[in-house]
């Protein structure tokens, strides 16, 4: 089997924006994988378009042989660089993704995670509200992730905290975490910083959420995660909360820097930039083992949360993966195979692969594809 091309497409649904990428063979089989959020669409479409280049009549199933060359860079660190990890990870993907459709089994299961039938998710209400952020739309949000079943769900209140202002307004940070908190329990809400606090503004943030409404499931990336000083501080005074961070490393060696800091609790790779499935598979068991917990970050499309649930399988005590709820009406009729979120859970099919795929009506409805160094309709095969 060879590798006869590389797609890279663009799904613009009506409320949200998919980059993959899809890996064809001269046998039929493709595989997809999703570059979502590198900030650069164009550039990164053009760093993978050059990438493919080097893959045609390579053999797929030689994984580790594909993205060599790619991995092989030391200088300039082109690693560290958001639009090449995200080329690299979303080849890494689309190759993991053929591999296990060409030996007809699950990516699951050539992960080693037979026996996992379901992945527990939390549910992310930013995407669903970011265009209306009144306290009220957060509130209704979380009211409808409850009756979907999911039991855990994530907010990012913090729209006007920022680095750069130590007097900062917080009643509207908090008047919307109020009208979420009517519905919700606390201890069944996580906090999502998007590291927008410096050590004053984080210590008025916490003192006030854990006296007022007690301790949240988690807070996540409250600072920028190198000011490991200000984070110490808050593990001193604040033992009794739980820490995340880690979505923004984009290498084995950046994310070992978080679980090795003695600051967080929770590491949250993404698979989209951190070097697809062949790093986090080595990832994610050295974590536990170094007793932290793990979790997939992943506001994503289909492609993405697909590679981050079979990813999540080989976990042995993980806390629930994000899903992005609501963010995308119907967002299931999109694919070929339906993807199965049921009571707040990502269920697991027996398709080979990752078992699910854009489908064809949906690529011409909303689909674009690169060619040629600009972006064209997507009008089918």
């Amino acid at each position: 089997m060879k590798i006869t091309d590389m797609q890279i497409i663009k799904l613009s649904p009506p409320t949200d924006e998919w980059m993959m990428v899809v890996i064809e063979t001269d046998q039929g089989i493709s595989g997809w994988g999703e570059v979502t959020g590198s900030c650069d669409n164009n550039g990164l479409a053009g760093i993978l378009a050059e990438m493919g280049k080097g893959l045609i009549g390579k053999n797929p199933l030689h994984i580790k042989e594909c993205t060599k060359a790619l991995r092989a860079w030391s200088y300039p660190t082109l690693r560290t660089i958001r639009t090449y990890a995200a080329a690299l990870s979303g080849m890494d993907q689309a190759l993991w993704d053929l591999t296990a459709k060409y030996y007809k089994i699950p990516l699951y299961k050539l992960y080693g995670a037979d026996g996992k039938t379901e992945i527990p998710l939390y549910a992310n209400l930013n995407k669903a509200i970011r265009t209306k952020r009144e306290p009220e739309v957060l509130q209704e949000q979380g009211k409808k992730a409850l009756a979907a079943g999911f039991s855990v769900v994530k907010c990012t209140p913090f729209d006007e905290i920022t680095t750069c202002n130590g007097d900062n307004d917080f009643g509207p940070a908090y008047g919307r975490i109020e009208a979420l908190l009517q519905v919700i329990p606390i201890e069944q809400v996580a906090l999502d910083c998007h590291q927008r606090f410096t050590g004053y503004t984080l210590g008025r943030m916490v003192e006030h959420i854990t006296k007022r409404y007690g301790i949240p499931y988690w807070i996540e990336d409250p600072v920028e995660t190198s000011d490991l000083i200000t984070m110490k501080c808050m593990r001193q005074k604040y033992p009794f909360v739980r820490w995340a961070a880690g979505e923004d490393a984009f290498t084995i060696q950046q994310m070992m820097n978080v679980v090795n800091s003695g600051c967080y609790d929770v590491i949250m790779p993404d698979i989209k930039y951190i070097g697809g499935p062949s790093t986090v598979q080595a990832l994610l068991p050295v974590a536990e083992e170094c007793g932290k917990k793990a979790t997939l970050h992943n506001p994503d499309g289909i492609i993405g949360t697909a590679h981050s649930a079979h990813a999540s399988a080989i976990l042995e005590n993980g806390l629930p993966m994000e899903y992005p709820f609501d963010a995308v009406k119907d967002r299931e009729e999109l694919c070929l195979q339906k993807e199965c979120v049921k009571n707040g859970r990502y269920v697991l099919n027996d398709e080979p692969g990752i078992g699910v795929s854009i489908s064809e009506q949906a690529l011409k409805e909303y689909g674009q594809r690169f060619f040629e160094n600009h972006w064209e309709d997507y009008h089918g095969e």
